[in-house]
């Protein structure tokens, strides 16, 4: 009897399991039929999904998804499989990098994760499309950390952009090894030293404990030592706000006196201005550029880092075009620094990386149609012996692309346009060269270089955007110099006799480096400065206007 009734226990145990275990699994398969189900629904409206949650990676989602035959991620039949407040706070957190958390379902999340019927039966569907969601948030912010939230081909058209491989299959497979969500996200973030250090700047420009919302100043005359009144009482209470002095130690608020003039001119040196202690126009546009504005600036600044490829290399050359400035470096080191003039605004210098790999000494310059035609042909046509005395050459189109040298006294100027120019002008080695004596070459699509300039007075310029798209650069000799300095026969010496030679020499190098040409407006410096630099081809404000757009 006591045997009997054992069995009979062991046969309902056995039942209950069984039937519990079913339940389960039909609990399992209608919400994987439910997620199933959405996600043709999302793919159907490309995206666009009717909850008003945008799902961007859901090709890759109902991939994934597909996979593991629509099982959740991160829900079981009555709890949840993975805990999703590590998520919800990274989410959260993409503040302080400067996105924008609603932009991965902050609150779409947060209200159905403390939704108290979640579990319910009626409630099938919201677990669906809440563990949809969840692995979009998390795959999307992974996506912006990675190569930033907006794409810089669109914004930028002389940008050419090669953004990090997000590996979106293997982030997702993380997911389901219950690798830590917040390291895993952090990781895609740049580690660079300029990033971090803008991202502690931005937190500083939103605390309003460190930097207050400044007082506008009002136009008028300079502002100099000595002067006093209304306006220098705006100008203390302007750099007060952003610690560049301390009210409480000026005497007169409303007299500008040498602490005044000193904080002026720190002022000055971290907005790339003329030193000079004197609030001019240029000075006094900087000053009253809004709070709100300049957080902005950092944001887009620190978006650019995103661009950017996670490793530089161990050396490589970094232009910044708005700063008119290159820099050399060796691990993660700078151990070069030289001036740089870059484009004119409607002869903007692009964005982009390449590789440097060999240099020319004494090089021909093959002038462009388009300068040829705007620069050069109304020279030529005042007088055509503009040519010999400049050192060009004058050369004919005869067909299939070949080239006849002729004398410019030949052709009748006076009916030359822009139309029927059918000539080439090679200006040819010497101290004329509009590129100087040396070029340092990494072909790319929009025929930009780094080289020398006869023009050495402009690099005193505080303002250095005259060129028509190429960077000359300072100091052009000790560049060469580094770049073949494991080639014995091509030391300082060397390279200088061969500069006077005033005959073309390519020089290729035995390790090539690489090269990005950026624009920094905002970017933190060796001492801990903010510095902010003008908007010169207005590309800024189209960065702000895309990525602030859904604020």
């Amino acid at each position: 009897m006591i045997i009997l009734k054992k069995r009979i226990l062991f046969f309902l145990i056995m039942f209950l399991l069984i039937f519990i275990f079913n339940a389960n699994v039909a609990a399992q398969s209608e919400l994987a039929m439910s997620i199933r189900n959405h996600l043709l629904v999302i793919e159907e409206y490309e995206g666009m999904f009717p909850e008003n949650e945008d799902v961007n990676f859901y090709q890759q989602l109902k991939e994934f998804y597909e996979q593991r035959h629509y099982q959740s991620i991160w829900l079981k039949e009555e709890q949840f499989r993975r805990n999703p407040e590590a998520l919800v706070e990274e989410i959260k957190n993409s503040y302080d990098e400067g996105l924008n958390p609603e932009d991965y379902h902050l609150e779409y999340i947060e209200e159905n994760t403390r939704y108290q019927e979640l579990f319910e039966e009626g409630s099938l569907k919201k677990r669906a499309l809440l563990d949809i969601l969840l692995t979009n948030a998390y795959l999307s912010l992974a996506s912006d950390y990675l190569n930033g939230k907006i794409d810089a081909e669109i914004i930028i058209e002389d940008y050419s952009y090669q953004p990090d491989n997000l590996e979106a299959q293997n982030l997702l497979k993380l997911l389901l090894e219950e690798k830590d969500v917040a390291q895993t996200l952090q990781e895609q973030l740049p580690q660079i030293e300029n990033y971090k250090k803008l991202k502690q700047k931005l937190a500083d420009y939103r605390n309003p404990e460190k930097i207050k919302e400044w007082t506008q100043i009002a136009p008028g005359d300079l502002l100099a030592e000595d002067a006093e009144g209304q306006r220098v009482s705006q100008l203390i209470s302007n750099l007060n706000s952003r610690n560049y002095l301390n009210q409480a130690q000026i005497e007169n608020d409303d007299y500008f006196d040498r602490t005044v003039k000193k904080a002026v001119v720190r002022f000055q040196m971290n907005h790339g201005l003329n030193a000079d202690g004197v609030v001019g126009d240029k000075t006094l546009k900087a000053l009253n550029v809004p709070l709100d504005h300049r957080i902005k600036q950092i944001i887009i600044n620190m978006e650019r880092w995103r661009w950017l490829p996670e490793d530089l290399g161990s050396r490589y050359i970094y232009v910044n075009i708005a700063d008119y400035n290159l820099k050399l470096y060796e691990n993660n080191q700078v151990i070069m620094e030289m001036k740089t003039i870059v484009g004119q605004e409607q002869r903007s210098t692009p964005v982009f990386s390449d590789t440097i790999k060999y240099l020319v000494i004494n090089p021909y310059w093959y002038v462009p149609k388009s300068i040829a035609v705007k620069d050069k042909l109304p020279q030529i046509k005042k007088d055509y012996n503009y040519l010999k005395e400049n050192n060009y050459s004058l050369f004919k189109y005869m067909g299939d692309s070949e080239l006849k040298e002729i004398d410019p006294a030949e052709v009748e100027w006076s009916k030359i346009n822009e139309d029927n120019f059918n000539y080439l002008l090679r200006q040819n080695p010497g101290d004329q060269n509009a590129l100087g004596k040396i070029k340092f070459m990494f072909p790319n699509k929009f025929s930009i270089y780094l080289h020398d300039t006869p023009g050495r007075y402009l690099f005193s310029e505080t303002d250095r955007s005259f060129s028509s798209g190429c960077i000359r650069i300072e100091k052009p000799v000790d560049l060469a110099e580094y770049l073949l300095q494991d080639q014995e026969k091509w030391n300082r010496d060397a390279i200088e006799s061969e500069m006077k030679k005033d005959k073309e020499k390519t020089v290729y190098l035995n390790n090539p480096i690489k090269i990005y040409i950026q624009y920094n407006s905002a970017w933190v410096d060796s001492l801990g400065n903010l510095n902010f630099r003008e908007d010169i081809y207005n590309r800024d404000q189209k960065i702000i206007n895309e990525y602030f757009k859904s604020l």
